[in-house]
């Protein structure tokens, strides 16, 4: 995070966590909360990956080796991905965004930019991506919840499609807006200099306010996920799963040609043989020591397990879990912990609006 952009958060009242440098909370997290599902909130996603690259090579090798067509992207235009490995696992879920003159961007999952660039180079020969980690250029912005896009337009900013970007300049600042708020493709992240960060965070926090928004810290943006069933790296998305246990069927184009890890993706579809489907719970009250890593039981027999759990005081506390396909369905209830334990409702939320 830039000092500039540190400062503005803190003048926004943001309590800034000491080991992650996150803010936590502006102060009211169940508000926060409610701005972000209902209607409208502003958040620093600079701590997701960012990488940018403008080599002539750069796209072939990312259709190489992920999920969806992004070859043939022109300017403006973007699409989701997944990086997998040779056995279809997930390796990262990436949203591709074509920049024009200025390269195409990658944004993956919170500090995985070493990561991602380290799988890549694997399998980068003589290819030419330029492909750089960015973090020390820019900052990440998004603007999240039912009336992102008025906010956006308030704030007089142009409106991506969805996934895409646009290039937008607005008193002395340049940046791009980009169709998705670096989780899903229902919000805006802007993407701007750190020297520029700090002013465009006050424009989009009187955008949002003026449509009754706010800013978010990662407490209530969390549960904001979780409630919406959205995966996130590191929790859902991580190899120990495939791409369709994750529900990330946009993602995957079964029309592409070949990619690593392709055959096993295209067979889990071919044959309807996805093991595992990630759904939503809502946790017990009092169920406090429930924790990622919980184990799921029905009928006496492991049934799947808890990846996310995220709660504020005085509000539900909401879990994603992974369920093994014929163990269980929505609308039954598993046991928590162990087999005799406490009884929760499996419901279908929905991984994408």
């Amino acid at each position: 995070m830039s000092r500039n952009l540190r400062n503005a958060l803190l003048s926004s009242g943001a309590v800034i966590d000491g080991a992650s440098g996150l803010p936590l909370h502006f102060g009211a997290p169940k508000a926060e909360l409610h701005a972000a599902l209902n209607v409208c909130a502003v958040a620093d996603r600079s701590p997701l990956a960012c990488l940018l690259g403008d080599g002539p090579d750069l796209t072939d090798l990312l259709n190489r080796l992920s999920t969806n067509a992004v070859d043939a992207l022109e300017p403006g235009a973007g699409a989701a991905t997944v990086l997998t490995t040779a056995k279809g696992r997930i390796v990262e879920r990436l949203f591709v965004s074509h920049l024009g003159d200025a390269g195409l961007l990658l944004v993956g999952g919170m500090r995985r930019a070493p990561a991602i660039l380290e799988h890549l180079k694997k399998f980068t020969f003589h290819e030419e991506t330029g492909l750089r980690d960015c973090e020390s250029e820019f900052s990440l912005l998004s603007v999240t919840g039912p009336l992102a896009s008025e906010a956006l337009s308030t704030a007089g900013l142009h409106i991506p499609p969805p996934l895409g970007a646009v290039a937008g300049t607005l008193d002395g600042m340049q940046f791009h807006v980009l169709g998705h708020d670096g989780y899903t493709a229902n919000g805006f992240s802007v993407l701007v200099a750190h020297a520029q960060a700090e002013s465009m965070w006050q424009t989009l926090v009187l955008a949002v306010s003026k449509a009754d928004g706010r800013p978010a810290g990662e407490l209530a943006l969390e549960v904001a996920r979780v409630r919406r069933g959205v995966p996130a790296c590191g929790t859902e998305l991580t190899e120990d799963h495939n791409p369709l246990e994750a529900g990330l069927w946009d993602a995957v184009a079964f029309d592409k040609g070949c990619y690593v890890g392709q055959e096993v993706v295209a067979r889990l579809n071919t044959y309807d043989k996805v093991a595992r489907r990630l759904v939503g719970l809502r946790i017990p009250r009092g169920q406090h020591l429930i924790e990622r890593g919980t184990r799921l039981y029905r009928e006496d027999k492991e049934a799947g397990l808890l990846t996310s759990v995220a709660g504020l005081e005085g509000v539900e506390t909401v879990a994603l879990a992974y369920i093994k396909t014929r163990a269980a369905d929505v609308g039954d209830t598993v046991q928590l912990a162990v087999p005799d334990g406490p009884e929760v409702l499996l419901e279908a939320f929905p991984l994408k609006e």
